[in-house]
Formats: structure tokens, sequence, C-alpha cells
């Protein structure tokens, strides 16, 4: 609900053209749903509430203590109250939520964040809503894998004055190339559409519901069409790295806020203010993905609650980053990458999942809902490594050239078994604070002693770096200090066009190393040619991660292949994982794909794409 602009006002589009939609009611499954039929407390298992000072200026002070569940309904009720802001700093360094002497309204804001979130559906949400001055309620979702808004962000409902005027909107925003900067596809509907068919509309119930499918969403109130959103046009721009936000899950939020920067003039006489929720579904049909759990989702429990495990083709799938483990404990292959989130296969043409298998600490660095990028699955020494990029956009370390720079790093978690759950290790930080770092993967050099080798990202230094850094025995930190391998500068095919000049791209991205069959150390990593992703390889002159590094004259993979990983499949064969990255009918797409390798040699042979099964 981070509010930076909108596009201009547009009128409801006609439900006639999807009465179909209607119509089809009993192809969706109920597979989720909070009725707050009990009076009392609300499901703290399935609400986690908000707290404090925490968006677009707003008034109140948000806290669980305004949430209840009464009549069965869910109520949020907004209070005018006076008392201290504990956040209040008088002097030194403040902000709106700092500079505020004192508390005058209290709200509350619950979210799924820590227990549902879901991919494609129906959500229907039964409210009432407070339509007095000042009155600012949402029901909106949010993504977990990216900064705001390059994560996503539907607005199912919000209602609030645009220049004194009541309005209904139903929005979608994604990034484009300006951090913390959006796009929307927004529809303002005056409050009066609503009203003039019905001058008793604000004292009752109604339905809002959203249909959410591979291409569109769309958003109804009581089977009016608010607004229809193609999915061919919600991809973010080169902050949010090309990807369609929409195509990962999502988690529920519903809020009432006062005031701020679109809440308008506070009617304190209408205090306390109630918005009242009788129920929140979610529905999907046969081979739709929900998530439900904070961890991994165990196919019991999946059953549990009447759905499938999810099984599906390869190319079904979608997913940056993947990363292949071949267990041969388990005579099973699994599959990760960025969102965190882990498929099962026992062949690599059907795989089972996604699930959750990150257990991350919410006390350490990286928060209470920390990105996860680029993980990947090592064995060692008889455990499981899970090395990743985790990002808390809570905790600025830097701002060059006007771009924030969030807490970024590459962390190891450990567990005894490759489905996790992945847990943290006993060093809080295993890179320094202030440098973002990501893309970690893991390498025992010829010292025999473990290192990671991590990207220095180029928001920072502006000239992305490959670094290692020696990690202890048991992963459980690091060593010393990294050291710089190569730049992104040495490539000789990695290039960009920067105010009419061409000049070395400033990107280094997945590294993974591997030995050829002659004993040659090489790495595989990922740049841009102007906006084709591109994978190269670079190779040590001395056969340890402290030679001298020497970069092939051109790119090893077709183009918009990249972000590679080399694996062993059960049979013996080498293969290479990467994401194809393309435009197709306007959306960017990342499915994992593999390609024969050939390291029998002095330098890595990508041979053909697999295309159907393996065999």
């Amino acid at each position: 609900m981070k509010r930076t602009s909108f596009l201009t006002t547009a009128v409801v589009v006609s439900a006639s053209l999807f009465s179909s939609a209607l119509n089809a009611q009993e192809e969706w499954r109920l597979v989720w749903s909070e009725e707050f039929n009990t009076d009392g407390a609300y499901n703290a298992e399935v609400w986690s509430p908000e707290q404090g000072f925490v968006r677009n200026h707003e008034d109140q002070w948000y806290q669980g203590e305004n949430a209840r569940q009464e009549g069965g309904c869910l109520v949020i009720e907004a209070r005018k109250e006076h008392r201290p802001n504990p956040l209040y700093r008088k002097e030194g360094r403040r902000d709106w939520r700092s500079e505020r002497e004192f508390v005058e309204y209290t709200s509350a804001s619950l979210t799924t964040s820590r227990s549902f979130s879901f991919l494609y559906g129906r959500l229907e949400v039964k409210a009432k809503i407070p339509t007095e001055g000042g009155a600012w309620p949402a029901i909106w979702l949010l993504g977990k894998d990216m900064p705001w808004p390059s994560c996503g962000e539907i607005d199912v409902m919000e209602y609030y004055r645009i220049k004194g005027v009541p309005h209904i909107l139903a929005n979608a925003a994604w990034g484009n190339d300006r951090q913390y900067n959006a796009v929307w596809n927004s529809q303002k509907i005056p409050f009066s559409h609503f009203t003039e068919k019905d001058p008793q509309w604000a004292e009752k119930f109604h339905v809002w519901r959203m249909d959410w499918t591979e291409e569109a969403i769309r958003i109804y109130l009581d089977d009016e069409l608010l607004n229809d959103i193609p999915l061919s046009q919600t991809v973010n721009g080169s902050i949010g790295q090309h990807i369609n936000p929409f195509t990962r899950p999502q988690y529920l939020l519903l809020n009432l806020a006062i005031g701020g920067d679109n809440g308008g003039k506070i009617d304190d006489g209408a205090m306390p203010m109630r918005y009242e929720i009788d129920y929140v579904r979610v529905y999907q049909k046969e081979g739709m993905q929900a998530f439900i759990g904070s961890e991994a989702t165990s196919e019991r429990q999946r059953r549990d609650r009447g759905m499938r495990v999810r099984t599906v083709p390869r190319d079904s799938i979608r997913l940056s980053d993947p990363c292949i483990l071949a267990d041969s404990v388990s005579n099973t292959y699994y599959m990760t990458g960025t969102g965190g989130l882990l498929y099962t296969s026992p062949d690599l043409n059907q795989w089972t999942g996604p699930y959750r298998v990150a257990d991350t600490d919410p006390k350490s660095w990286m928060g209470e809902r920390p990105q996860i990028w680029a993980a990947e699955l090592h064995k060692y020494n008889g455990r499981y490594y899970y090395f990743a990029t985790f990002t808390n956009n809570d905790i600025k370390i830097d701002t060059v050239r006007g771009n924030v720079i969030p807490r970024r790093a590459s962390h190891v978690l450990v567990a005894d078994t490759p489905r996790g759950p992945y847990r943290p290790m006993a060093d809080p930080t295993y890179l320094p604070e202030k440098q973002p770092t990501l893309d970690g993967t893991f390498w025992v050099d010829t010292d025999g002693k473990p290192y990671m080798i991590y990207c220095g990202e180029w928001l920072q230094n502006w000239d992305g770096t490959i670094e290692c850094i020696e990690l202890k025995p048991d992963l459980s930190g690091s060593v010393g200090k990294g050291k710089v391998l190569f730049r992104a500068s040495d490539s000789p095919w990695s290039r960009e066009v920067e105010n009419g000049k061409v000049r070395p791209n400033k990107v280094t991205d997945g590294p993974y190393l591997f030995r050829t069959g002659t004993g040659r150390l090489g790495m595989i990593w990922t740049s841009w040619i102007d906006d084709i992703y591109t994978q190269g390889v670079a190779y040590s002159d001395n056969g340890t991660l402290h030679g001298r590094w020497t970069q092939e004259p051109l790119p090893v993979t077709p183009p918009n292949f990249g972000h590679g990983m080399l694996f062993r499949t059960f049979d013996g064969r080498w293969l290479m994982s990467v994401h194809s990255h393309k435009n197709v009918a306007g959306r960017y797409i990342r499915i994992p794909q593999l390609f024969e390798v050939d390291l029998s040699g002095e330098k890595l042979v990508v041979g053909k794409m697999i295309e159907g099964e393996f065999k």
C-alpha cells in the first residue's frame, strides 16, 4: 500500500465481458480460509500484527491490541489515543516516525507473511468498511522475494479521498528502473458510483474478489469488474531483474490506516472507527500453487488441507538461478534457486513441490522476512549446506549515485538432510556488513580448505567483482578477509552502451566453479551484453583460486541463458543447469533449462540443450 503516484482515473470495466468467469465457480476449490467465528483474540498462528508507525506518513500507531474477533467478524478498530511516542527523538537524525512526540491514534494491520502465501487463485473477502473522514481501509497483497515495488503489490480494495472526493480503488504495482519507484495500474472509482445505486451502501457488507491467473489479475466488487490487469504488462525493470512479481507467491494484509498521505482529514467525532471482515477465503483450481506454513509444507499437511501435492514437468516451473543437487543417498534430485523454494525429482523431468526449506532467525540481521536469491545446495562432510543471498530492506548500508543499498549478503545455513529445514550456524555474519554481496557458491581448493566465492555488487563498487573468502572447517563462519579474483570490466564479451559509448558492463552474477578432465580450474559466471543475459567462462592459470584468472573471449551459452551451475547425473553424465531469460509476449519469464556438458578436455564445452524429457 506504499504510495508514490497514481495513473489517471479510469472508468469501471464492464463485467459482462467476463461473465464466463463468474459462471465457473464450480471449478474453484476452497484451499484456505479464516471465518472469524469465535469471539476473542484473532488467531496469532495465522495473523502477525505490524507494530508502530509503518508507512505513508500515516497518523496511526499499529498494534495488535486493536484487532479482535467479535460477532463472527474480525474487527479492526481505529481509536483516538494520546500517549508518548516510544520512537521520539528530540535531537539527532530523525524521520517522520521519530519526529512525532506523541501517538495520537492507534489501529491494527494484520498480515499472513509468516503463515500463508499463494500463487494464483481466487481471493474473496466479505467486509464492511468505514468511510468517515481520515479512513483508509485496505485489502492487499505483497510478495516477499524483492524490495517494494519489485516484490509486486495488489490492492484488492482501498478506500480514501482523492482531492476531497471519496474513492474505492483497485490497483497493482511493480518496479521500474528506479529504486523504490513503482509502475501503477490503478482504477479509481468515485464512491458515488456505488452510493447512487444504494444510498445505504456503507452500512452493509460487500464482497471483494480477485481472480489471479497466469494471464491476468481481475478485481471485482460485488461481481462488478473494477480492474483487469494483464500480466503481460507487469514485468519489473532492471532493479527487479526483469522478473514478473505476479508469477510468485504473495501474502495477505488487512489494515485500517488513518490520515497520512492519502487518508485525508481525520474526523475525530467518528472515533472509534470499525473495519469489519466477515471472512477471507482462497480458492484454487487443480494445479495451482498454495504455500501454507513458514517452513516446508509436508505432503501430509497439504493432503490434510485437501490439497494435492503438485507434480509438474520441468518446463512448467518458473524459477531463477536454478541449482540442482544430485543426492546419491536418497537417489533424488533437489532443485532450488531464487525465492528459497525446493523441488524434488527422481528423473529430472517431473518435479514435486515447491517446499519452503530456509528457517532463518528473525532476530538476526536478516530480519523477519528476508528476500532469498540464488540459493544453492551443497553436500560436504556428510551434511547439507544452503548457500544463498539474503536481503533485509529495513537496513540501509550505503547510498551510491542516488541508489539506496539495503543490507544484502551471502550466507550459509545447514541441515542434516537435503530437504532441510536449513538453519543458521554459529557466526551471525560471513562478510562485511557494509558490503552488499550476492550469489555465494562453494569450493574446496587444492589446499583442502573450503571457500565461499561470491559477487561484490556493482551498485556499490560500480564495477562488479568476483571474490573468495576462506570458510571455517565446518562452514559455520568465514576466516580473514575476502580477495578479489576479477572484475566485470575484465571480460572481453560483456558490454553496454552508456551515453552513446560502448563500455564494459558493470554486472557480475552467478559464479560457479568446476575442474576439467585435465585438472584445469574454471568458473562460469554471468553478465550482460546490452540487454541480453549472457554467460561466460574464466580459467585460473595455476589451477587454484589464487591464480591469475583469464577470461574466454566469447560467451559459452546461447543468448538469454545464464546463472548456471554444473552437476553430475546418477548415470555419470555432466549437465549444466541454467535459466532461460526471455521476453515472451511482453512478459519476462525464467525457466530452468538443462544443457549437455563435456569436461573431458582442457575446456568446458557446452553441448545441446535438452528439450523434452531427459533420457
